[in-house]
């Protein structure tokens, strides 16, 4: 089965998966701050990835965790704490290679900030369970419609990429802003997840590496059942061809230098012979 592009998300580089930075240049730096992000576009990535959770005030901040204990030089509840109170935290001397202190980014500084790289795409993520439930799907749905970017003319053309592991949070944001093309993320040990994903309307199916090691006809499945897919968290050399080898559109990387000049290395057609029709 041949499916249009338009309805998913292909890879901007038709011979290889696209470069996600996860948490920005994350091996490097800090995650999810504004340097991270920024060295990621330097190295050439061409999406970057992001966590979103709501302050108890109802502001959307980058954080990973529920908890700030592991990168943050206090330990607060984010539900449980205001923008005030987040916006004091240190998120950056934790890191053993950048040692240096960062501010915990808003969404909406993140999308300034993504404003001056219109080609670059936003994988946005929800994360759950929270206290606030849907609350953080409906503040996404209005940011994106503060800058623009909710009525895009096409999957394909859209900046946005709402993602969630919860198939309540897709299927929330598909009915909150439709035009908005959605990735379903799985891990290993939740193999069913994707059937109601596919009812729901998910453009891409989100698989850990893992998964696609054990399962790699998973792509092909998906592929033929008009989806995408995103696959996290990619650093391996070896994954990295695997991904490309078997038609991933995107891969979730920490390290996108390197990832990119793994990727546009030589493939299998170019060690044996003759691309395949």
């Amino acid at each position: 089965m041949t499916v249009p592009v338009s309805t998913y998300l292909p890879s901007p580089v038709s011979t290889r998966s696209g470069v996600v930075a996860h948490r920005g240049a994350s091996a490097e730096f800090p995650e999810l701050t504004m340097v991270a992000f920024q060295q990621a576009l330097e190295q050439g990535a061409e999406a970057l990835e992001i966590d979103i959770r709501l302050t108890s005030d109802g502001v959307p901040v980058l954080l990973h965790d529920p908890r700030t204990s592991r990168v943050a030089d206090r330990d607060l509840w984010v539900h449980a704490s205001s923008l005030d109170q987040i916006s004091t935290l240190d998120v950056g001397s934790w890191h053993p290679v950048h040692r240096a202190p960062e501010p915990v980014v808003t969404l909406r500084s993140f999308l300034v900030m993504a404003e001056a790289h219109p080609r670059v795409k936003l994988f946005l993520e929800t994360k759950h369970p929270v206290p606030s439930g849907g609350q953080v799907e409906t503040a996404l749905r209005d940011e994106l419609r503060y800058f623009g970017m909710d009525r895009p003319a096409s999957y394909a053309g859209s900046r946005a990429v709402m993602m969630s592991f919860s198939v309540l949070a897709v299927r929330r944001f598909r009915e909150l802003a439709p035009e908005i093309p959605t990735v379903q993320l799985r891990e290993r040990r939740n193999v069913l997840k994707s059937w109601p994903a596919e009812g729901f309307g998910a453009q891409l199916m989100g698989p850990s590496m893992g998964t696609l090691r054990a399962r790699p006809w998973l792509v092909e499945y998906w592929r033929s059942r008009g989806m995408g897919t995103y696959c996290w968290t990619v650093d391996d050399p070896a994954d990295l061809r695997l991904c490309r080898d078997l038609g991933v559109d995107w891969v979730g990387t920490n390290v996108p230098a390197r990832a990119l000049t793994v990727l546009d290395g030589p493939g299998p057609a170019d060690l044996t012979g003759p691309a395949r029709g």
